[in-house]
């Protein structure tokens, strides 16, 4: 491209001046232009052309606008390419990082990313930039000491993007790298962290995420999701156009991203496809938010600042209005026009023309292209391409509402049905005219007369709604739906969707809502993906009762299956719902033999109403996270029907949640007793919570991998194999499950807490805080979230908030007091105060044996029993850990009292106490029992058979403990950087230091003392780091009074 030398301008023209004509010209829009023009230097004169789509204006040349830069051609051969500046308009050249005048960073350019291969994305046209400034990273280095270098992926204005491996966390990642020109530019710095804070506040499925903005080995760099795949424009460069299914789903994908996006203020600005990746699974993430804009900041960019691509942009992004979310909306549309077209709609040859064909013209209709395209769709296409923005969609939500409709519950598996009997030929899907399948599920459909079409079926979920109980009689509110949920999912396609979480979103819909009834829950199965839903009633009918359910189609509220069935009496009403499970499953499509359905009927019928009652008030209670009270009601219904397992594995669990092991083992043994009254789904369930309260991974993992095997939606399942990876401490694995949990129920607060702390224990403090935080504004008396957050903030150092969610949680219920007690105690004892803990251990324990809870007396008696010991108070140390060890079988009980008895020089006492740890089946016990045998050797200074010890400990398990106990025997053996070595590994993994036991209790305590002997190690290898772990030491311990380490801390840091 040949360039011009600027001339100075002659004089300033007015707007008025530059053309002829005066029809339909957006003068705002050419003010911004001449203004460009002006500031560039070039001499205009009058006479000349300016093409503007098909029009020609008399100017002085042909004026062309792509995305955030200018090109301004001063004839048809010479051509000036600028990058305005945003915050003082001064025009700089070509590829300028920042601007000459002010110094601001200039916006990137429409070549995002040049890619070295699919998945990632690739720029918008072919010219691949080569800017200076990167420093060349080769396949094998390892950044950081973490990330390992796979393959560039691609380059692009300002730095380069790998494929890393992450070793600690065992994860591939993006890695974005700055380039080292700019990364010594503190606005360019500022520029990548408002990308990186502004990505991290969008939590979403269809949101790439950004992890980190580091620093290693002289670069700078971002780490984020890596998607194996390619961007929606390698997609269509590949196919030219998508079929209508296929492009609704990644519309509709993108619609949740910008909802959850918009939601916090953040508009993208450059939505495009090379910002759309699908992964092999066709999953889509939106990315670069690097010059998206918070509504919630104004002044970030002024109006008048042109950003974003040119083929893509909104009318008010072109004339450089102020932006809202509508503005992504219409960008939405050109995608979605550009997929079902195989075009964008605004053609013209210069990029000002098309800029000016979007502020002046309605594209075409997409019908008059493509006759075979949805009418529904080219009308959705149509509305986001308005050029009004109050025309368009108000919301993504809107949006994604409609394209929803025309996808049915369940997208892109259309399937014409034959006619059987009585039944139409086909169901019709309002507004397209398509031919589907029951519930675009490929379902079996059966007519009256039970004949079968023979169709294969897909995973199916139903949305129960409430029934309406006619009788008047109490006893029916609430009973026969999840009776009948139970029912439905014997069949292995069909997963019942948590009804707890269903009302939740129903209140979000229609706030004030007391019943979920059948229309209020097609919305919420529209709204979260449900393929049907089941809404029945139940009425007196004489001396007996007649039940109704009926299957309805969510988006368009049609039956799909009617069924009734009688019953004589009340008690009978039970075996009746039974009846009508089992056809309805043979309706779906089950295909198992009718003596199975019935048995797996038989585990609910035979029990009484009144058990069934009760039940399900229990689950009720439980998803709502009342579980103390859904014991009461578990409990109700044993007593009504003594053989109901089910209950007591409902009571088993609530004692799990609430900490109390021996209790919810007792209840666990009563329900294997029961087993046989079990549907296959809950004895998988059953059997797999046992394992896990007992923390055997191994067989959990087992149970659980085939229920989710059989069971692919169940969120249970998921939930419970990522808390069995999470006790065998596989935390990549264990975020994998628990991210599918919550992809099945987005919304649920359970699963959201539960990945908040797992966030914390894999020791990303930040998505904790943030995970912990939203759900605290939905429910800000949620115990475990209000403790995962006070842990987030210890762990990132911010001590008095974490003080202060404790105290918020000492007035949530006895159980939040409870564990409001454990964590602040466990704050003193990380502080180094050692007397105020103790204090607060005492009273603690106190109320706990005041309220009969003697395991929670004896955990809290075990920590007393260590802060004696470090108190210097020896005799009260073993007195306490005796006390511990008679009042509970935990393991984790056990371990602490005899470390006191191995400290106090009683070694055979500790080993004969740990004994029968060694025997147990689980292999966390076992683990604790040679970590006290080697802890006992090391008190006879004989290193080497203490470090045996515990290598065989971490054989069984790789525990934070076990590094711990093997940096001490490296440190008495004077392997100074083996030592510092494992005590390096304790610092990686202090997440697992927040609760060491895993078993949600506060132990954050234990983890300062690394920094002490870490600077032992270093003191032994002669580093001038000593001094900084001793300062780190002395920085936690400031405020404390007690702890002996910190005299000799200080001693030594005075000698350095």
């Amino acid at each position: 491209m040949s360039r011009v030398t600027p001339a100075k301008p002659r004089r300033a023209f007015e707007t008025g001046t530059l053309f002829q004509r005066k029809d339909a010209i957006d003068l705002a829009f050419f003010r911004l232009v001449w203004s460009v023009a002006f500031r560039a230097g070039l001499a205009l004169a009058t006479g000349s052309s300016v093409l503007c789509g098909t029009a020609k204006y008399k100017t002085s040349g042909v004026l062309a606008i792509p995305c955030k830069d200018f090109i301004i051609s001063a004839s048809p051969q010479q051509d000036v390419f600028l990058m305005v500046c945003p915050q003082c308009s001064y025009a700089n050249l070509e590829r300028s990082v920042t601007c000459a005048k002010c110094a601001t960073p200039l916006p990137l350019s429409d070549q995002t990313l040049v890619t070295g291969g699919q998945g990632w994305s690739v720029p918008a046209g072919d010219v691949v930039i080569s800017p200076s400034g990167f420093g060349q990273l080769d396949p094998g280095t390892i950044l950081g000491g973490r990330y390992e270098i796979v393959r560039l992926l691609g380059q692009g204005g300002m730095g380069a993007v790998y494929q890393a491996y992450d070793r600690e966390l065992e994860r591939q990642v993006a890695l974005k790298l700055i380039r080292s020109d700019l990364a010594a530019n503190p606005e360019i710095l500022k520029r990548f962290k408002q990308e990186l804070i502004l990505a991290r506040q969008i939590t979403h499925k269809n949101v790439i995420r950004i992890f980190d903005l580091g620093q290693a080995d002289g670069f700078k760099f971002i780490t984020m999701d890596y998607i194996e795949g390619e961007d929606l424009q390698s997609l269509l460069r590949r196919k030219k156009k998508l079929e209508p299914a296929e492009a609704a789903n990644i519309i509709a994908q993108t619609c949740r991203a910008l909802e959850a996006a918009h939601a916090e203020g953040v508009i993208h600005r450059d939505l495009k496809p090379q910002n759309i990746m699908l992964d092999k699974r066709g999953r889509a993430y939106v990315m670069d938010f690097g010059i998206a804009r918070s509504t919630l900041a104004p002044g970030m960019t002024q109006t008048g600042a042109l950003i974003g691509t040119p083929d893509y942009m909104s009318p008010e992004q072109a004339k450089g209005q102020t932006l809202d979310a509508r503005s992504d909306l219409f960008s939405v549309g050109i995608i979605f026009y550009e997929m079902l077209a195989g075009q964008t709609p605004f053609l013209a040859d210069t990029t000002m023309g098309k800029l000016w064909k979007r502020t002046n013209e309605l594209a075409r209709p997409l019908g008059e292209l493509d006759k075979t395209i949805p009418p529904t769709l080219c009308e959705i296409v149509r509305r986001c391409l308005e050029i009004d923005p109050h025309k368009r969609f108000a919301s993504a939500a809107e949006l994604l509402q409609q394209i929803e409709v025309w996808q049915g519950p369940k997208a892109g598996t259309r399937v014409l049905v034959q006619r059987v009997g009585g039944l139409p030929a086909y169901v019709k899907w309002a507004g397209t005219g398509l031919a589907v399948a029951l519930v675009a599920a490929g379902f079996f459909l059966r007519s009256k007369l039970g004949t079968r079409l023979a169709a294969p079926h897909a995973p199916v979920s139903l949305l129960i709604a409430d029934f309406d109980n006619k009788t008047g009689d109490p006893v029916f509110d609430g009973t026969l739906e999840p009776m009948l949920g139970i029912a439905l999912e014997g069949a292995p396609f069909i997963s019942s969707y948590n009804r707890g979480q269903a009302k939740k979103v129903a209140a979000r819909i229609q706030p004030g809502a007391s019943h979920m009834e059948a229309a209020l829950a097609q919305l919420v199965a529209v709204r979260e993906g449900v393929n049907a839903v089941v809404a029945g009633s139940i009425q007196k009918e004489g001396s007996g009762y007649k039940v109704y359910v009926t299957t309805l189609d969510p988006a368009t509220g049609r039956a799909l299956l009617k069924e009734e069935s009688d019953a004589s009496n009340k008690q009978d009403v039970l075996a009746a719902a039974g009846k009508l499970a089992e056809r309805i499953r043979k309706g779906l499509g089950d295909t198992t033999p009718e003596s199975a359905q019935k048995s797996a009927a038989e585990t609910f019928t035979a029990g009484s109403l009144e058990a069934a009652h009760q039940y399900a008030v229990g689950q009720d209670l439980q998803q709502s996270g009342k579980w103390t009270d859904a014991i009461n009601a578990y409990g109700q219904a044993a007593k009504s029907d003594p053989d109901l397992g089910r209950a007591y594995a409902g009571t088993a669990a609530m004692y799990a949640n609430l900490g109390k092991n021996q209790e919810a083992e007792k209840y666990y043994q009563l329900a294997l007793e029961r087993i046989d009254r079990m549907t296959d789904r809950e004895k998988y369930r059953t059997r797999s919570g046992y394992y896990l309260l007992m923390h055997n991974q191994a067989k959990a993992i087992e149970e659980l991998s085939a229920l989710v095997s059989q069971y692919p939606a169940d969120t249970a399942g998921h939930a419970n194999l990522a808390l069995a990876y999470f006790y065998g401490r596989n935390m990549s694995k264990t975020l994998e499950e628990q991210r599918r949990a919550m992809e099945i129920t987005p919304h649920s607060l359970l699963q959201r807490v539960n990945y908040a702390m797992y966030a914390l224990y894999a020791e990303d403090f930040d998505t904790a805080a943030k995970e912990a935080q939203s759900i605290l504004n939905e429910n800000p008396k949620f115990d475990q979230a209000l403790r995962t957050l006070a842990l987030a903030e210890l762990g990132r150092g911010h001590n008095e908030e974490a003080r202060q969610n404790y105290k918020k949680l000492q007035g949530v219920g006895a159980y939040g007091a409870s564990i409001a007690s454990t964590g602040l105690a466990d704050l003193e004892l990380y502080e180094g105060r050692l007397t105020e803990a103790a204090a607060i251990l005492e009273r603690a324990i106190a109320d706990d044996r005041a309220a009969k809870d003697e395991e929670a007396a004896a955990d809290r008696t075990a920590t007393l029993a260590l802060t004696e010991l470090a108190r210097g108070k020896t005799s009260e140390a073993v007195s306490a850990a005796g006390m511990a060890a008679a009042g509970s079988k935990e393991a984790s009980v056990i371990y602490r009292a005899a470390q006191v008895y191995v400290a106090a020089g009683q070694e055979a006492k500790a080993l004969q106490l740990v004994a029968p740890l060694s025997q147990r089946l689980e292999t966390e016990p076992q683990v604790y029992a040679k970590l006290i045998a080697g802890e006992a050797r090391l008190k006879r200074a004989n290193a080497r058979e203490a470090l045996n010890s515990f290598q065989e400990a971490q054989k069984l398990a790789d525990t934070w403990l076990g590094h711990f106990d093997m940096g001490l025997a490296y440190l008495a053996a004077s392997a100074y950087t083996e030592a510092s070595s494992e005590f390096d590994v304790c610092l990686k993994r202090r997440g697992e230091a927040t609760s060491v036991f895993l078993d949600d209790v506060p132990s954050y305590h234990i983890l300062p003392a690394v920094y002490y002997y870490q600077g032992r190690a270093r003191e032994g290898l002669h580093s001038p780091g000593a001094a900084e772990s001793y300062k780190a030491f002395l920085a936690i311990k400031e405020r404390g009074t007690g702890d002996p380490l910190v005299a000799d801390a200080r001693r030594r840091l005075g000698q350095h």
